[in-house]
């Protein structure tokens, strides 16, 4: 059986005007990149772009960081292609700490719009295209939790976009959404962006992807599963 979030405790107020503003805003960053990026975000474009994006970091930080925030909440919330390239550039103009802060905070504002998104005004379209995805998600939440969403930002097995969609249509709470995908997000947005930090040594996507790197992430990804484990063992220990 499905779980619903009906009568959701942290239901937001209607503002649409809102939600307009910010997409208006949004869309409107995402145009001036790709204008400057000649009509292509691909790796080539970006390092051809690279000392203009650094320009910009020096000239003007603080518009720099906003654009890169808001970009990365759009490609989120869209689930549009690119935010492994914006964090290498974030990576080459902020440094590894505040470009895995920006890339970060900004994916994950970008999931949880598409997670509200999906909760308040777009249930119907989500259950008629994902329907055997959202049996499987509403199944091992409802089983696991937080362990699972957790494992599924540290290694996407299930596409980005469908775990946005599906969480929406689960009773999980928004901030437990959002704290869960800061922290399992984490470790692979940092590969992304302190590779960026040395952005001229890397020739491809695939640099990044070594299989010491993808072990770490999936060692991680077990962690939750381990500590679960674990205390169902010690209960069952103690239990007479």
């Amino acid at each position: 059986m499905r779980l619903k979030p009906d009568n959701h405790p942290d239901t937001p107020g209607r503002t649409p005007w809102r939600w307009m503003l910010a997409s208006a805003l949004l869309v409107a960053g995402l145009y001036w990149l790709l204008r400057e990026l000649g009509g292509e975000l691909s790796f080539s474009s970006l390092r051809s772009h690279h000392d203009d994006f650094l320009r910009l970091v020096d000239t003007h930080p603080v518009a720099a960081i906003l654009l890169t925030f808001l970009l990365h909440t759009l490609l989120a919330a869209l689930a549009l292609p690119g935010a492994s390239l914006l964090m290498l550039a974030a990576g080459s103009g902020f440094g590894a700490a505040l470009g895995t802060l920006l890339c970060l905070s900004g994916c994950t504002a970008g999931a949880t719009l598409a997670m509200l998104a999906s909760r308040h005004w777009l249930e119907p379209v989500v259950r008629r295209r994902y329907t055997r995805q959202l049996d499987d998600f509403d199944a091992r939440v409802a089983a696991d939790g937080t362990a699972y969403l957790f494992s599924l930002r540290l290694l996407p097995v299930l596409p980005f976009v469908v775990v946005n969609l599906a969480a929406g249509l689960t009773p999980m709470k928004t901030w437990t959404f959002i704290w869960v995908s800061f922290v399992g997000m984490a470790a692979g947005t940092f590969v992304y962006v302190n590779a960026g930090t040395a952005l001229g040594h890397v020739r491809e996507l695939a640099d990044l992807h070594s299989p010491g790197v993808l072990a770490s992430l999936l060692a991680l990804a077990l962690l939750p599963w381990l500590a679960k484990l674990l205390t169902r063992r010690r209960a069952d220990k103690a239990s007479p």
